[in-house]
């Protein structure tokens, strides 16, 4: 749970006044795309626990904290490519959305928040920090309570405020300030973390939400900071160990508001994210919520992966283009942001570009693959990807920022990515594709007859599961009741798989069961048959017959017509293979016998 107090309406209100003097120096030509770079300390409470000790959390788990923040506001965090194919494209198209809001697919684009973040190297007098960006405070030495000893959500944050912060707080308008501590998180309430909103104006009366000289910054559960991505040896707390409770939170330092406004279908004052009718939770799938907000968000639900929504780590990976230009407005008004990175306290780092991604080693022709982009580097790199193989490569959405690939035709490909920022570097992973399998389904029977049984045959597939039911095998049979429609699914190399329908009629026949009771007018012997087969009329009034021989699988073997005058025919079965048949004798006024015969 977040426990960031919401900004007033006079907050909001200057926020809006600021957004609307950049569009309009944007639509002039005048506003510039600046690139901001926050200096971090991380203030980590301890009671004397060695580091590394939860939780005095390791220097590797605070760390891999800032390359989540570096990578989720570039808009390339973690299961960023999990965003789908047609995410909210329709969504966007009822709005309207400009092309500056949308991705070569027209979804809402993720975006690049044009933030970075980097551990401070000095302290606030100019010494070199013996851990960049890390204050660890021993909270015994310094006479404060445990703060995993503080009961109640308000309480606790009381705490934060009035005693820890204050003692503990470097100067806000060159630091974000990050408290990191334990926490009794059942009796707070699920507290994950909470921050301050950014002031706006110097004045005097300032929204209680905002940060203050004393108490500007982000507090953050410890058990929630950090992630496994990059660090997997730390202390987690589950569902939240992919470093979005910071994302979140700092979300709010730079001016963003929950998804839902805080309210039923409220706003979140950006154009570009679907209303939502509360917090989501979990884990959902897309589309989620398709019918709240008395439709608004209509036909592609709510925007449950967007950092400012309460869903498991694992569930967010984006910020759109509108809640950019809110951070881009409080960076460049806010009096303790605008400063933030001109105090020579920290850089980040160049790091040459290291080509990385993860891909399924086996696939399906003309299946999507998903591309999982792992590629490090600062800056941010720019992507190609590019594939061989004895097919054509679908790369979705385009080759520069791919999160997927489709590959037609099967055989083995060489799928590779070339990532720049000023080095070029490329790496390859191989895929064998499978063939789908070519299939074909017959019936013994089509019209098939009521109360007798249909078989039906598959071929082209290394193995086969029919539907409804669970039958397998390349030959079943189903007790014809109704009409019905028979579902094969074929499974091939590579587990590839083709499914095949076929509908078959069902109708009331002249058979065995109905003779039963109206009276024989033909029988069969012998049954089963060897070299002939001897067919008898009941009735020298019948006249001529069509008669059929049909095989298992659904072939006629033979056909012709017979006078049934002669009240006996005989057909001569010796070059007929060994197996099931089905002789079907079709009268003149229409009706029809059918048997079934065994041929050994």
């Amino acid at each position: 749970m977040c426990g960031t107090p919401i900004p007033d309406q006079q907050w909001e209100s200057d926020m809006q006044k600021i957004i609307g003097t950049m569009k309009q120096q944007a639509l002039a030509g005048k506003q510039q795309n600046v690139a901001y770079t926050i200096p971090v300390i991380i203030h980590v409470i301890h009671g004397g626990q060695s580091v590394g000790t939860y939780p005095n959390l390791a220097q590797g788990q605070l760390v891999s904290q800032i390359q989540t923040l570096n990578n989720d506001y570039g808009g390339v965090g973690y299961n960023y490519w999990n965003y789908p194919q047609a995410a909210f494209v329709n969504w966007a198209a009822t709005q309207s959305l400009t092309a500056s809001h949308l991705d070569a697919l027209n979804r809402v684009k993720i975006a690049n928040c044009n933030v970075q973040f980097c551990l401070a190297t000095k302290d606030t007098v100019g010494n070199t920090l013996a851990e960049p960006g890390i204050d660890r405070i021993n909270y015994v030495t310094k006479g404060w309570n445990n703060p995993a000893s503080v009961t109640g959500i308000t309480n606790f944050q009381n705490y934060m405020n009035t005693v820890i912060k204050p003692a503990s707080v470097w100067n806000v308008s060159k630091y974000l300030n990050i408290w990191v501590s334990d926490e009794n998180i059942n009796a707070t309430g699920g507290l994950l973390g909470y921050a301050t909103f950014p002031p706006l104006s110097s004045l005097n009366g300032i929204p209680s939400a905002t940060g203050t000289y004393s108490t500007d910054g982000f507090w953050c559960y410890a058990k929630a900071f950090g992630s496994t991505v990059f660090y997997p040896g730390g202390t987690y707390y589950s569902g939240y160990d992919k470093g979005r409770t910071s994302t979140h939170e700092i979300g709010h330092y730079l001016g963003l508001r929950h998804i839902w406004g805080d309210g039923t279908c409220a706003t979140d004052y950006c154009g570009d994210t679907p209303p939502a009718n509360a917090s989501n939770s979990g884990a959902p799938s897309y589309p989620y919520h398709t019918a709240t907000c008395s439709g608004s968000n209509t036909p592609d639900g709510e925007m449950y992966m967007n950092f400012m929504d309460y869903t498991n780590d694992n569930g967010k990976y984006m910020y759109s283009p509108d809640q950019a230009t809110r951070i881009a407005a409080a960076m460049s008004s806010s009096p303790y942001r605008k400063f933030l990175g001109t105090h020579n306290l920290c850089s980040v780092a160049a790091a040459a570009a290291t080509a990385s991604f993860n891909m399924a080693s086996i696939a399906c022709e003309n299946a999507v693959v998903t591309l999982s982009n792992m590629t490090s580097g600062t800056p941010l790199p720019s992507y190609t990807w590019s594939a061989t193989g004895p097919g054509s490569v679908s790369f979705i959405p385009n080759n520069s920022n791919a999160l997927a690939a489709s590959f037609t035709g099967a055989g083995t490909y060489t799928v590779t990515l070339t990532a720049n920022n000023g080095n070029n570097t490329s790496v390859s992973k191989v895929i064998n594709v499978g063939a789908s399998p070519v299939m074909s389904v017959t019936t013994s029977q089509n019209p098939a007859c009521l109360n007798e049984f249909l078989y039906l045959s598959a071929s082209g597939a290394n193995s086969y599961a029919w539907q409804p039911g669970s039958q397998t095998g390349s030959m079943v049979s189903y007790p014809v009741t109704a009409s019905q429609v028979y579902t094969c699914v074929g499974i091939g190399t590579a587990n590839c798989k083709t499914t095949f329908t076929i509908n078959v009629d069902a109708q009331d026949c002249t058979g065995l069961a109905k003779l039963g009771s109206t009276g024989n007018y033909f029988t069969i012997f012998p049954n089963p048959a060897s070299d002939v087969l001897h067919i008898q009329s009941l009735s020298s009034e019948i006249g001529d017959v069509d008669i059929q021989v049909v095989d298992a699988l659904g072939h006629v073997t033979l056909r012709q017509n017979l006078n049934a005058r002669k009240q006996e025919m005989v057909l001569n079965t010796t070059q007929w293979s060994v197996g099931v048949y089905f002789v079907k004798i079709t009268c003149p006024d229409g009706k029809r016998q059918i048997f079934r015969l065994v041929k050994n």
